[in-house]
């Protein structure tokens, strides 16, 4: 399969990990006493949950340096009001999530670096057109109802699952931007064999109708090859961006798809976010 995007796509964590604190952090240790207000829980879900917001929100805002070494677990199970084994679980997500750096005898430092992971948004190709002011439209060109290992397999889905395969392509101001090979799992979205997509792209459709709880992704830079490149308007071999992104609910897939879209048509952004930045709204 060929694929493209105009959406966007979670991709995974990135970076080479925090670096280590200086064996002597030039910044001076916090204390219980220099602890802001806004560092106290919120109230909302688990208690080790509470802490890691609290110690992330301090960090993120800058309020406690790279280097700086944190009161000792038994100083913040006090302060908390918490057993030292559930500051001990939420030190252990920050460390996790890159914020913390545990240091055998030396204590829990800031960390110097951080491993964040990159993030797209994922939306639909005809937002993505309509807000750079052009006239969006698409073609449906082929569409079958199978299962599994008949001549199209799903990795992820055990062989005989009833999935629906599409192919459709998609305009820009009457121009081809992107070619879409998708799979929808029938199992899980069953409804959409009545969907005659006469109106609303697949994309859409599912945007507005399916949740989805993780996507994974992979992206490539390749060539059109001669079918490709008659169905975008292009040379062949012009350069394209290949996508292919799986979104899963709970742990089931829903969708498998893979996008192409011609190199200087289109364009992808994100950015670097961590899970405590999520929790926070940061």
């Amino acid at each position: 399969m060929q694929g493209l995007v105009g959406q966007g796509l979670t991709g995974q964590n990135r970076g080479n990990g925090p670096a280590s604190p200086p064996e002597h952090p030039v910044q001076t240790g916090l204390t219980i006493d220099s602890l802001p207000a806004d560092s106290a829980l919120d109230g909302r879900g688990p208690l080790f949950d509470q802490i890691k917001r609290a110690v992330a929100g301090q960090i993120l805002r800058g309020r406690w340096q790279a280097g700086q070494r944190l009161p000792n677990e038994a100083e913040l199970s006090s302060l908390y009001g918490v057993s030292r084994q559930t500051v001990h679980k939420a030190i252990a997500l920050l460390a996790r999530e890159g914020f913390l750096v545990r240091r055998r005898r030396a204590g829990t430092f800031v960390a110097t670096g951080r491993r964040d992971r990159f993030a797209l948004p994922i939306e639909d190709i005809g937002d993505v057109v309509a807000r750079e002011g052009r006239v969006y439209e698409f073609r449906i060109r082929d569409r079958r109802s199978l299962r599994n290992g008949e001549g199209i397999r799903w990795p992820d889905l055990p062989d005989g699952t009833p999935i629906l395969a599409l192919e459709c392509l998609h305009f820009s101001d009457g121009t081809p931007i992107q070619h879409e090979r998708r799979l929808v799992n029938l199992d899980v979205v069953p409804e959409v064999v009545d969907e005659s997509f006469d109106v609303v792209a697949p994309s859409r459709w599912l945007v507005d109708r399916v949740p989805w709880s993780s996507a994974d992704h992979t992206v490539r830079a390749v060539n059109a090859t001669a079918e490709m490149a008659a169905l975008l308007g292009v040379e062949a071999g012009a350069a394209c961006l290949s996508i292919r992104r799986q979104t899963m609910h709970l742990s089931r897939p829903v969708t498998l798809v893979h996008f192409l879209s011609v190199g200087d048509r289109f364009t992808l952004s994100g950015s670097s976010i961590t899970d405590s930045a999520t929790e926070l709204n940061l």
